[in-house]
């Protein structure tokens, strides 16, 4: 009965999911109706398919009648998605448990011996937890694809006559080139609002010809400007934040952090100022957008894999105030900041860390979905893994220290917990999927060891132990594909080919983050790692150095992979594993690739 169900269930998202990726972006309508054909189309359509094939059809409509059940609360429930949406992430729903019990009954229903038994419970547990991840990745690509409605979305503020309340901006800065910080200061100056400080704090740079000229143009510039050198002071970019907090003018109502690299718009502060008339707002969020790459070449499609999160996660984040608060172009109550006890020096990626404490106080965000400055993206690849290894770094101390408040019971342990049911999906979800890539290692070394045992036995089959292994390859390879191949492509309304080209650029940091999860595990500090904003020479043989892991791992796959095509019978096992394994050399050689031609920065 479970094949049977599981079946049907696969008839429905297949169906749907197909009408989804062909048409799902396009169709700009919401309405009951069109909800209610297109679930009776796509139940109906499966329904006749599992009558077909195996008849029973007691227990067919059975199971349709529970779908129709379950469609019409998801049609009320995503009310503001178009039809297509809706039926694609309810037969989603419908055959993931489905086909979450079918591997484990697989796993349980022939007797193995204790070896093989682990191996396949391995299987399984890594198949169970990288389906759950994909789920999340899912829900947003079809929000954000599906969405007709979106209640929440801001790109301007309507201005508030006579509030204009005082803006302490803080530049932290350490060894960075004077020349790429005073075209920030520049910026700066040109913002057209009246009231406003700028707190450079140059922390423990130490060579005084680099931290001079920019003193020197803060006098240049006004008393607005206020220029800071600490020498030997704890807490690396936090630390620095938190002696800006202690300087700043007590007038000053909102806190901007602005990164050394980024050039403010003009009105910046005049379109994002008006959005603290509600007096229950604390922080507000615009993208961190990126300035002088080069269209068409390795950078672009970098910067359109940076693009996806403030263009994806953000937005659907935003309709349930969920948003995390990235630093530079954002500001937040000075009041909240201090509240909260200011910035948190144990976590490396203090900002996305402070807004949650911000919401766990029940304060409100915005996102302003447009952009209002432009930064440097790192110069070199090497700077690239370097800044991914960081983010994922600090997003997993995130989760160690706050899980409990993120858990559907913590409300009750803390009434002072004032965070959401969806604040606390969303928080948990985004540290969660940092843990992606290594499951995909993981998953790899299965795969590996599926290639030998097949070049070595031709008996080796599908079932039982394998099952797991193929489903599992299918989870990642669909859900890569499909969010930065599909959704980029929709989402930012770029070509096929650069939207696959930046999906291979979000591949080439895989590794890194790999590696950034699992010792975020098992350490819970990690040296900030600045992010060069200069680009320097780069010798070829450095920049193989970099990615000889990858390379490496890249080649050996390839090399396995070829030899399974050739060596092995001519079995469908044997063409899924080949290909599966060529994949995935695809994707670790996605890094000398780019570590020998990604260049942002001019020299």
């Amino acid at each position: 009965m479970l094949i049977r169900l599981l079946m049907q269930s696969a008839f429905w998202f297949v169906i749907s999911v197909a009408a989804t990726l062909l048409f799902g972006p396009q169709l700009r309508r919401r309405h009951p109706l069109l909800s209610l054909g297109w679930m009776t189309v796509v139940l109906g359509a499966g329904s006749v398919l599992a009558l077909g094939i195996y008849g029973r059809p007691v227990e067919v409509f059975a199971f349709t009648g529970l779908a129709v059940f379950l469609g019409l609360i998801w049609i009320g429930r995503f009310k503001d998605w178009n039809a297509l949406g809706q039926m694609a992430w309810l037969t989603t729903i419908l055959v993931t448990p489905l086909f979450l019990m079918y591997s484990f009954t697989v796993a349980f229903s022939i007797p193995l011996p204790p070896l093989s038994f682990l191996v396949i419970m391995t299987f399984i547990f890594l198949q169970f937890v990288t389906t759950i991840l994909a789920l999340t990745h899912m829900f947003e690509n079809l929000e954000v694809t599906c969405r007709v409605h979106w209640p929440r979305q801001v790109t301007r503020i309507q201005p508030a006559p006579g509030f204009q309340p005082m803006v302490s901006l803080h530049l932290p800065i350490h060894d960075e080139p004077p020349e790429i910080v005073a075209g920030t200061l520049r910026a700066l100056a040109a913002l057209e609002y009246p009231d406003f400080e700028v707190l450079v704090v140059d922390n423990n740079t130490p060579e005084e010809k680099t931290w001079q000229p920019v003193r020197e143009l803060c006098r240049e510039l006004g008393s607005r400007y206020k220029f800071f050198h600490i020498e030997n002071w704890p807490g690396y970019k936090s630390g620095a934040l938190n002696f800006a907090l202690s300087q700043t003018d007590p007038r000053a109502e909102l806190i901007g952090v602005v990164d050394a690299d980024y050039r403010a718009n003009p009105d910046f502060l005049r379109e994002t100022v008006p959005a603290f008339t509600d007096p229950n707002l604390a922080f507000i969020q615009a993208p961190q957008d990126y300035r002088d790459y080069v269209p068409g070449s390795w950078a672009e499609a970098i910067y359109h894999s940076y693009e996806y999160f403030f263009e994806v996660p953000m937005p659907v984040r935003n309709e349930r105030n969920a948003i995390i608060f990235a630093g530079t172009m954002g500001l937040i109550r000075a009041a909240v900041l201090r509240e909260i006890g200011g910035w948190d020096e144990w976590c490396i990626t203090e900002d996305a860390e402070a807004s949650l404490r911000v919401l766990k106080r029940g304060y409100s965000s915005q996102y302003f979905h447009r952009s209002m400055g432009q930064g440097l993206m790192p110069c070199t690849f090497a700077g690239l893994k370097r800044q991914r290894f960081r983010w994922c770094f600090g997003n997993i101390q995130i989760l160690r220290k706050h899980w409990e408040a993120l858990m559907p019971w913590a409300r009750l342990l803390d009434p002072a917990n004032r965070l959401t049911a969806a604040q606390r999906y969303f928080y948990l979800a985004g540290c969660l999927q940092w843990f992606s890539d290594a499951f995909n290692v993981a998953f790899l070394v299965f795969l590996l060891a599926g290639a030998v045992i097949k070049m070595i036995s031709a008996d080796f089959t599908i079932a039982p132990v394998t099952v797991p292994l193929i489903t599992l390859s299918a989870v990642f390879m669909a859900l890569n594909i499909w969010r930065f191949g599909w959704v980029l492509r929709n989402a930012l309304r770029i070509s096929w080919g650069l939207a696959f080209r930046s999906m291979y650029g979000m591949f080439s940091v895989g590794w890194v983050i790999a590696l950034a999860s699992i010792r975020a595990v098992l350490q819970s500090r990690a040296a900030f790692l600045r992010t060069p904003k200069k680009m320097g020479r780069v010798p070829l043989l450095n920049a193989l150095f970099t990615t000889q892991w990858e390379a490496a791992i890249g080649a050996a796959c390839l090399a396995m992979g070829i030899a399974v095509l050739i060596l092995s019978d001519r079995s469908a096992t044997t063409y899924l594993i080949g290909g599966l394994l060529l994949w995935q050399a695809s994707l670790y050689l996605a890094a000398p690739v780019y570590g020998l031609f990604y260049k942002s920065c001019t020299e």
